[in-house]
């Protein structure tokens, strides 16, 4: 053997050192991950949504079974059933809400408005009452000039 084999063998050895330490080092990095992210895993759909604070229910079709939230539909997609997908369930979240806002507002509106009527008629009742007490006062003082000696 020359020096040269000896030289290339070396290079060889230290290039599958390296390689075998970089595959240690990420099977150890996978396992810590793993680990940590192991920590939510949940034993139940129910102990999972009571974390996450929603509702979370069986939903049957055609033999197929999901856990979803109560409100999210599911639907066929190319002959595959699957929940809705997320932006499509957030804009429905969304435009229920802001139905909610809308009916919220005319609601409020309306009592706004029944509120400003009563509060006209109070004012035209305000001015009625001032004109009596004011010809009763003009009245109540042309009789004490008038009987006033």
């Amino acid at each position: 053997m020359s020096p040269g084999d000896f030289a290339v063998k070396a290079i060889i050895g230290d290039a599958m050192k390296n390689v075998a330490g970089a595959l240690l080092l990420f099977f150890v990095f996978f396992a810590l991950a793993r680990a940590v992210f192991s920590v939510e895993e949940f034993r139940s759909n129910a102990d999972e949504s009571g974390a996450y604070n929603v509702t979370r229910v069986q939903k049957i079709v055609d033999g197929h079974v999901f856990w979803v939230e109560e409100d999210r539909p599911i639907e066929k997609v190319a002959g595959l059933y699957r929940p809705m997908d997320m932006d499509s369930y957030i804009q429905l979240k969304f435009s229920k809400l802001q139905k909610q806002l809308d009916d919220l507002a005319n609601k409020t509106k309306a009592r706004i408005d029944k509120l400003e009527g009563q509060v006209g008629n109070l004012t035209q009742k305000v001015d009625r009452l001032e004109k009596k007490q004011d010809a009763w006062l003009r009245n109540a003082q042309n009789i004490s000039n008038t009987t006033t000696p």
